[in-house]
């Protein structure tokens, strides 16, 4: 930084601040624009502006300072703790420290990342399900209320709702965006085999590239405009690395990202998203996917892959129109995965403390519930299905003309069978059977304490 620029951003900061009583919350704020409006300076002035200019013109970009300050003095006010938790009020919801100690959007409210407390569609959970409301009932540890009465047995008697069919979605408006482009970058793809993307705070959308079929393109839209909240692009060989930058501490920045990909793209795609929402859709030639998801939500909607993984940690992650050839894999902690019309060579699901729901599914595998519920419909069996539980329900529906032996085990709850299986082994929590004339797959659904119906 020159010390000319320096003095002006100082100068000219005092007289937002020179009214204001300085408390904790407020002498943060003004260090950190301080700091922020030195760095856009600077980078005007490197581009040939004269000092005054490049402040005048970094103040500018910026936006409403004074808006700022009184946002700030609205949420802190003159509480001396509050300055140390990052608090984001926008259009998306509210969090604090990132969504990790309270999360407030139109999905749900979250408290200590979903563990302690999560209230959304799928109903209530206090201490990562050890009490917990939703369409099956009341559980209080093991003991189970519902239609049933006062039990063990987690399952009304009627057909769960699987879900309704969903259409792909209209990547029509996804392209416009209501803040102001601040930042775009664009490269070649015939040089790209790997690409990886990270952003802690953001929405952001990976898209089919329109109008450059051969161009990877990034695109920032954002509330304040500064170069040092661009991403930070890298590229070694084949890989390319996009990663989010600056992001401040009390100032409420809002950022938007589209990260357009031609669709003939046929290498490695990498995205891991913290306090965030994610849309991936309409790419259908990738190789190896791999996501992390952290207190926020993603969609995936009408993709082809290779090979499949992802982790969700307190967040969402809805699968729409998805097909993997090999390995689909799953890792849910504290979070819902829901699935419509996905197809995998071979499933890997495990879910603790979350919940799974699948319908239109196709491909054999196995899944697994630790203090969560499962409720899978398959079109489609094509090989072995193993499905295990434990605090927990699992609910399934293959195929009626579907020809398989099953084996269904419940520790503490009940097992119940298709109405056109052909038991051969009955006993309290545990059953075998066939279902069809010509058996090839074998169904296995065992719980600790719950139940397992089988439609």
């Amino acid at each position: 930084m020159t010390e000319k620029i320096e003095q002006l951003v100082v100068m000219r900061l005092n007289t937002y601040f020179k009214t204001q009583t300085m408390t904790p919350a407020l002498t943060e704020l003004k260090t950190e624009l301080a700091t922020d409006l030195n760095e856009a300076a600077n980078d005007k002035a490197a581009n040939g502006r004269d000092p005054e200019a490049a402040v005048a013109e970094a103040f500018s970009d910026f936006g409403d300072i004074n808006a700022l300050i009184q946002q700030i003095n609205a949420e802190n006010g003159n509480n001396q703790n509050l300055h140390a938790h990052h608090v984001v009020m926008d259009d998306d919801g509210i969090e604090i420290n990132d969504g990790e100690t309270l999360k407030i959007n139109a999905d749900g409210i979250y408290l200590n990342g979903g563990r302690s407390f999560s209230a959304d569609a799928d109903g209530v959970s206090i201490n990562n399900g050890a009490i917990k409301a939703d369409s099956d009932g009341l559980k209080l540890g093991n003991i189970v209320i519902n239609s049933d009465g006062i039990n063990r047995q987690t399952q009304p008697d009627f057909r769960p709702d699987f879900g309704e069919p969903v259409p792909p979605v209209n990547l029509a408006g996804e392209y416009h965006d209501s803040l102001s482009l601040v930042n775009e970058q664009r490269f070649e793809l015939a040089t790209i085999k790997d690409l990886s993307i990270a952003y802690r705070s953001a929405r952001v959308k990976v898209l089919p590239t329109v109008g450059g079929e051969d161009e990877i393109i990034v695109r920032e839209y954002m509330n304040h405009n500064n170069a040092a909240y661009n991403a930070v692009t890298t590229q070694t060989g084949s890989a390319l690395t996009i990663e989010q930058g600056k992001v401040p501490f009390l100032i409420p920045l809002r950022v938007h990202v589209q990260i357009l990909i031609p669709v003939k793209f046929t290498g490695d795609l990498k995205l891991a998203s913290h306090s965030g929402s994610v849309l991936m859709a309409g790419l259908p030639q990738l190789k190896r996917v791999n996501l992390r998801v952290t207190s926020g939500s993603c969609k995936v909607d009408t993709v082809v892959a290779q090979a499949f993984s992802a982790d969700v940690v307190s967040g969402s992650l809805a699968m729409n129109h998805v097909q993997v050839a090999e390995q689909l894999g799953m890792l849910v902690k504290s979070g819902r995965l829901k699935m419509t019309a996905v197809q995998a060579g071979q499933y890997t699901v495990n879910v603790t403390s979350g919940s799974i729901q699948g319908t239109q599914l196709i491909g054999s595998g196995s899944w697994t519930a630790r203090s969560g519920s499962m409720k899978l419909a398959f079109d489609q069996l094509t090989g072995n299905l193993n499905l295990n539980a434990k605090s927990g329900t699992i609910k399934f529906e293959l195929p009626a003309d579907a020809s398989y032996h099953y084996e269904l085990e419940a520790h503490s709850g009940r097992v119940i069978a298709p109405a056109n299986a052909q038991p051969e082994h009955l006993a309290d929590g545990y059953q075998t059977g066939q279902v069809g004339a010509a058996p090839k797959y074998k169904v296995q659904g065992r719980t600790t304490s719950g139940s397992i119906h089988l439609y």
